[in-house]
């Protein structure tokens, strides 16, 4: 089964462009600006713990957004690539090779690794006891483009239109 993850804010668009079962989708918050500014650390700590359960699971995630300047997303771009590379390595105990435009940054990611908090380390192998997965961490990202970047009355009026909230 496929869960769907909507990066804020840019991926939001997301659901003007593919036709989701509304409770089918979650939402999720991988900054660009923390890649940026190198907290790899924190891109991990901030992950939503149904990302993390639904994952160590086996469900196939996808993480949905939309790059400002750019064909991918930052957050997708690097994001999703980390995210696998340390997952990879504290639940299944085994290498995998990230590829960032079209390079392998193992060596930067081992770097990075080396530098996780103990604080997100206990967060992540919290879910290791709950693995229904043995050899493949089930993540994607899902790239478009936006001319809406730093839109919030745009991205507000789609949330508004797509998802109609019980009164």
């Amino acid at each position: 089964m496929t869960k769907h993850f909507i990066n804020l804010t840019n991926g939001i668009e997301a659901l003007e462009e593919y036709d989701f079962n509304i409770e089918n989708i979650s939402f999720i918050r991988i900054q660009s600006s923390h890649f940026e500014s190198h907290k790899f650390d924190e891109v991990l700590y901030e992950l939503d713990h149904n990302f993390l359960m639904h994952l160590a699971l086996g469900y196939y995630c996808k993480i949905y957004d939309y790059g400002a300047r750019a064909e991918t997303a930052k957050a997708l771009r690097i994001g999703v690539e980390w995210i696998k590379f340390v997952l990879n390595k504290r639940w299944l105990e085994k290498k995998y090779v990230p590829i960032i435009k079209y390079k392998i940054v193992t060596n930067y990611f081992e770097e990075q690794y080396k530098k996780i908090s103990n604080r997100t380390k206990k967060k992540l192998d919290y879910y290791k006891k709950y693995l229904n997965i043995e050899d493949e961490i089930l993540l994607e990202g899902i790239n478009g483009t936006t001319l809406m970047d730093n839109k919030p009355e745009f991205y507000k009026s789609i949330l508004l239109n797509k998802i109609k909230p019980n009164k």
